[in-house]
């Protein structure tokens, strides 16, 4: 039963990720600081959606990999920011290296919650 509420656990570090990875890029390309809010405020609103949190709290099988980068490609879009294929797959592939980066240097499951209560922190700041 402990593996069919793993996505909650996922998606909020992968999440964490998607937004420390988004704030840096819109910093490094000066993109205007109400847009860049703007951005973040919306995958957040979209990342924490009601329907979508009820949902990702049922018990479910871990999904893929295409179909968990499915879930943030929608994330992403739900936002003024548009990513076409390749960024998309760039800022995924970033996203995962350091979450299994992080999973890595965990030495228990204990560990593993504190790096998810840092990411959801991050976003609340």
């Amino acid at each position: 039963m402990a593996s069919y509420m793993t996505m909650p656990l996922l998606i909020f570090n992968l999440g964490g990720e998607m937004i420390y990875v988004l704030r840096q890029r819109l910093g490094a390309q000066a993109i205007d600081q109400l847009k860049a809010q703007q951005v973040l405020n919306e995958v957040t609103a979209s990342l924490f959606d009601e329907k979508f949190i009820t949902a990702l709290f049922c018990p479910q099988r871990l999904l893929s990999f295409a179909e968990t980068k499915a879930i943030f490609r929608r994330i992403a879009h739900c936002s003024i920011m548009k990513l076409n294929e390749t960024s998309m797959g760039k800022l995924y592939d970033l996203m995962t290296m350091v979450f299994k980066f992080q999973v890595l240097g965990c030495r228990s499951p204990k560990d593993i919650l504190q790096v998810t209560k840092l990411h959801l922190k991050t976003i609340r700041s």
